[in-house]
């Protein structure tokens, strides 16, 4: 139960490494020390705490009480921002402050999941006093990929529902709530929905300009805004750039190679259960149904950190299609190009490398329908 908890508080440290790759520049050496403290406060002080009022004891405390044990652990997080962010710049004193928040939403889901009694209303009732009493919509004044995802990640929670998983209830929650929470939720959401691309782009300007309409001095507008410009090269039909990766020979081969070819891109890891998963059960049926269609290639591109464990894999495991090698993890390029934050992912690339899906349906029916209306 520790290493489960353990897991999900690093997520913060996660997602913010992954955050660097939209940064103008590079986050400064005073970034990573701050950074790199406040993990080791999280590691050897924190841990332990939140060990011994969640995990070590046969029943969660009571939601008032660990509200209270979570207004202690923000406060201990704030003095290590006040004693310790003198040597960030305004852009890392945000993201610095903002991991924070991200930690004490962690700990609202962490609460969920570990008091089983509560229905689905009672975690509603808590997350809602739980905002009330830490005060986040008052404090969250600067909402990153990461802080949004944080958000509606516990919303989720609160509705029992899997992270990523389209559903109505949680737009739903959101519209319950009173101001100004719902003005942060909403923004949330829709920075959310960016980062996801659950919704096509023209349904997300949609969104956005409903908030701005609504909520003209919103705070949250200007990163809302900047968030969407970066989606243009994700518009159907945008060129794709021409990223090149090794193949099992050791050979260079590019995206352009493929011009006169539909590609249907997976990026997946050897590492990934279910990655492998759908290889087992989806794959190899969806292969056979695109037989006869020369004009579509099947492109497996791993993120693999280790050039090895992907031979290795594909050694054991053949499969059909074009095997390519990008490594670094969520740092490589395509990766970090098309907003990836979790694999599996699918693309749909066009004839002439143009943009048709960043975010296109799992191999099965939905894909082979998809890649069967293009010529």
């Amino acid at each position: 139960m520790t290493h489960y908890f353990m897991k999900k508080l690093m997520l913060p440290f996660l997602m913010l490494t992954l955050a660097f790759s939209s940064w103008a520049q590079a986050p400064s050496s005073g970034y990573m020390e701050y950074m790199a403290g406040l993990q080791n406060l999280i590691q050897n002080d924190l841990y332990g705490k939140i060990s011994a009022v969640l995990y070590d004891v046969e029943e969660a405390p009571a939601p008032d009480a660990y509200i209270t044990f979570c207004k202690e652990m923000d406060q201990e997080l704030r003095g290590y921002f006040e004693q310790h962010s003198n040597k960030l710049n305004e852009e890392e004193k945000k993201n610095a402050f903002s991991v924070g928040q991200s930690m004490l939403l962690q700990l609202s889901d962490l609460y969920m999941d570990r008091n089983q009694d509560l229905k689905q209303k009672d975690k509603v009732a808590f997350v809602n006093t739980y905002f009330t009493e830490l005060a986040l919509e008052k404090d969250i004044q600067f909402l990153n990929e990461d802080l949004s995802r944080a958000i509606v990640m516990t919303l989720h929670g609160a509705l029992g529902i899997p992270f990523g998983m389209p559903n109505n209830d949680v737009e739903n929650l959101i519209n319950s709530q009173e101001e100004p929470r719902k003005e942060l939720f909403r923004a949330a959401f829709i920075n959310n929905e960016m980062a996801m691309l659950n919704k096509s782009i023209n349904e997300i300007e949609l969104m956005t300009a409903e908030y701005k309409s609504d909520y003209p001095n919103s705070t949250h507008i200007q990163d809302m805004e900047s968030n969407l410009v970066s989606l243009e090269k994700l518009r159907e039909g945008a060129l794709v750039q021409d990223f090149s990766f090794v193949d099992l020979e050791g050979k260079q081969v590019s995206l352009a190679d493929f011009k006169d070819k539909i590609i249907y891109l997976d990026l997946w890891a050897s590492w990934c259960g279910p990655c492998i998963n759908t290889f087992k059960t989806k794959t190899p049926f969806f292969e056979k149904k695109l037989n006869d269609r020369e004009d579509i290639v099947l492109m497996y591109i791993s993120i693999d950190d280790k050039e090895e464990s992907w031979k290795n894999y594909l050694s054991k495991n053949p499969m059909k299609g074009v095997h390519l090698y990008a490594g670094n993890g969520f740092d490589a390029e395509i990766m970090k190009y098309f907003k990836v934050w979790g694999i599996p992912r699918y693309l749909i690339i066009g004839k002439d490398n143009k943009l048709v899906s960043p975010n296109a349906p799992r191999p099965g029916d939905e894909a082979y329908e998809a890649l069967s209306s293009l010529k």
